[in-house]
């Protein structure tokens, strides 16, 4: 007996359905699946795809019912949910990649709106922008229980890791419904990078592959080649989804982009080699698809339909649109790879507890001693990393005075730019005009200095953090910028000094004097003979205009002296500030790391025991054990060959 999950045809509605979970007899020949003629088009492949797809979902129950008749409802949940999107019309491609590697202006250029998704910031921690074809252009926020519907523009502000700090809380999605031919059977899922820099990134994507059909893997043509953090998620999306294609942006400024595939292709291979094979061929055999959103960009808006054309093929994009279309037409193949690798995967974790079991119960002294002894080693390793996570714990202090001391010197190089700029001054009006723009001036300033500052940090913290995340052998992304938040500093700004005072000793006696010197000197060169006061009125003038240019100059002094003092306390004070917040950011990066260390390496422990517990029991409490691995063993040699017909009937055509 086992549990069904795909069976069934919904004759109103014209496509598939998941019906309830049912015991169907193993033998039943009433297994059919049926596309919506009206809306998917004709069958995929006709007979011989509709054979493999019923192969591979006759193999995704027998893997179900295993995994529930020997209590791992975990695997059999995430069956079960795999099951829940089968009547979906649409294959999801989910677009990843690290940050900066273009990914959402690639999908701006595919759905033809250049702009529409922001591209100077990655999108959000535990969000995903999802788009499908509809009537006209809508944007849709998911916040919690609440969905409501925000203009186009605004889509910055919801989803970026710029956007406003109030409107992006609790984001969760973003639904964009845009008419674009290309989204005919697809919907893309824009995601946040998987950086090893940003946990909630990595989290955010890797959570997205639980509902993929398909994976486009974005690697840039002008940054450096594929990272290790880039292979490690690949490594580990590629157990998931059976359909993963490269797509290598950027290539229009890169004249060395050819080699640098040609790398990025070796680096690959020397990543898979500890993989399984077949998921290490997949993604060996996997498309790399050369790219140019730039050229795609200028292709829409240029008025010349013959230039337009050559810049479209120019950009790569008809061979990366056609590939997703044999995508779409090929979607229920297409998805019945992501069900075949997650039930693959199933397997492969049912297959060593039943070996436990089988062991048990066949009362195999030979084969029990050396499983026991395999679990007693790992648990005496698990002993001494748990050791050594209390002998290289992160030295808190240390790692927050060299990201402090970072933060501090690029604020100071900041700092004495304005003060060398307020000592060039040269007069009173270009004194008042740079008084005048000063204050946004320092917003500027010190918002690319806390730009500057969070990737700094964010640097130094992860060269320390992911060393002691290796030397672990823990997996996780500690460093989560949005953790590192700007500190809401006010700073008083006075650009403008108070009036001086009039003093009669220091201003008033020399003016009286230089008038008199001033009136007796126009005397004697005869400017009596104008009027008998004309020297006076020219001694008292030039004494007064002196006077006047001698207090501009004094005044002009005091503002640079002012301008410098403000500038000086401006930074003093967000100096302090920034230095706090990084200090904080730091220690809950480093909680972060320990923790996810003490997490993994108690699951482990658990793990473990539970094995070796099971090892300890009597004869005959493994129950079917042999029986269920015999047929686990079959099932997985079935999915080998069902991986390998897939890929060969995704090919065709």
């Amino acid at each position: 007996m086992r549990s069904s999950l795909w069976l069934g045809h919904d004759l109103t509605s014209g496509f598939h359905t998941m019906m309830a979970l049912e015991n169907q007899e193993p033998q039943r020949k009433d297994f059919h699946l049926w596309m919506n003629r009206g809306t998917c088009g004709q069958l995929v492949g006709a007979a011989v795809s509709q054979e493999l797809i019923r192969r591979v979902l006759r193999l995704a129950n027998d893997a179900h019912g295993l995994a529930r008749g020997h209590d791992r409802d975990d695997l059999a949940g995430l069956l079960a949910g795999q099951a829940a999107r089968w009547s979906e019309q649409s294959a999801t491609v989910v677009v990843a990649g690290a940050q900066k590697r273009g990914k959402s202006r690639l999908v701006n250029a595919l759905i033809g709106m250049p702009g529409l998704l922001p591209v100077d910031a990655d999108i959000a921690s535990e969000t995903q922008v999802s788009i499908r074809r509809g009537p006209a252009l809508e944007v849709t926020i998911r916040r919690g229980e609440s969905v409501f519907v925000i203009q186009p523009g605004e889509l910055a502000d919801y989803a970026s890791v710029l956007g406003e700090p109030a409107k992006r809380r609790d984001v969760t999605g973003v639904e964009i419904t845009v008419d674009a031919p290309l989204l005919d059977g697809v919907r893309l899922v824009d995601t946040p990078g998987v950086d090893s820099l940003t946990l909630g990134h990595r989290h955010a994507t890797v959570a997205a592959l639980g509902g993929a059909d398909a994976l486009l893997f974005a690697v840039s043509a002008q940054d450096q080649p594929i990272l290790r953090h880039e292979l490690d998620f690949l490594a580990e999306a590629a157990t998931r989804i059976h359909t993963v294609a490269f797509v290598l942006t950027k290539v229009e400024d890169s004249t060395g982009w050819r080699e640098l595939l040609t790398e990025n292709r070796e680096r690959l291979a020397r990543s898979v080699v500890d993989l399984d094979p077949r998921v290490a061929r997949r993604l060996l055999a996997a498309p790399w698809l050369p790219v140019s959103s730039k050229l795609a960009e200028a292709a829409l808006s240029s008025p010349n339909p013959e230039r337009a054309a050559a810049r479209r093929e120019r950009s790569g994009f008809p061979l990366l649109e056609r590939h997703l279309r044999r995508w779409a037409d090929r979607r229920e193949l297409v998805r019945a790879g992501g069900v075949l690798a997650l039930a693959t995967s199933a397997l492969r974790e049912l297959e060593t507890s039943l070996r436990d079991a089988a062991a048990v119960q066949n009362a195999d002294e030979a084969g029990l001693t050396a499983r026991k002894s395999e679990v007693d080693c790992e648990i005496t390793d698990l002993a001494a990393r748990r050791r050594d996570r209390r002998r290289l714990g992160i030295d808190q202090q240390l790692l927050a005075r060299e990201a402090t001391r970072r933060a501090k010197a690029l604020l100071d190089g900041y700092r004495r730019t304005y003060e060398a700029e307020i000592a060039d001054l040269s007069g009173p009006r270009d004194t008042n005009a740079y008084a005048a723009a000063l204050p946004d001036s320092l917003d500027r300033s010190l918002t690319a200095a806390w730009t500057e500052i969070t990737a700094e940090t964010a640097d130094v913290a992860a060269a320390v953090i992911n060393e002691f995340l290796r030397a672990m052998d823990v997996r996780a992304a500690a460093v989560d910028a949005e953790l590192l938040v700007r500190p809401d500093t006010v700073a008083d700004i006075r650009t403008t000094p108070g009036r001086a005072r009039f003093d009669p000793l220091v201003e008033g006696l020399p003016t009286v004097m230089m008038a008199g010197s001033t009136s007796y000197l126009a005397m004697t060169l005869g400017a009596t003979a104008l009027s008998p006061l004309a020297p006076v009125a020219i001694g008292s003038v030039l004494a007064i205009g002196f006077l006047a240019h001698k207090r501009k100059l004094a005044a002009s002094a005091r503002t640079r002296t002012a301008l410098t003092a403000t500038v000086r306390e401006t930074f003093a004070a967000v100096t302090a500030d920034i230095m706090l917040a990084v200090e904080k950011a730091v220690l809950a990066w480093r909680a972060a790391a320990e923790q996810a260390v003490d997490d993994a390496l108690t699951a482990r422990h658990h793990d473990l025991e539970r094995r070796r517990q099971s090892l300890g029991r009597g004869k005959g409490t493994g129950g079917a054990a042999v029986q269920d691995l015999a047929a686990t063993e079959n099932h997985l040699a079935q999915a080998g060959d069902l991986h390998q017909a897939l890929d060969a009937a995704l090919r065709e055509g």
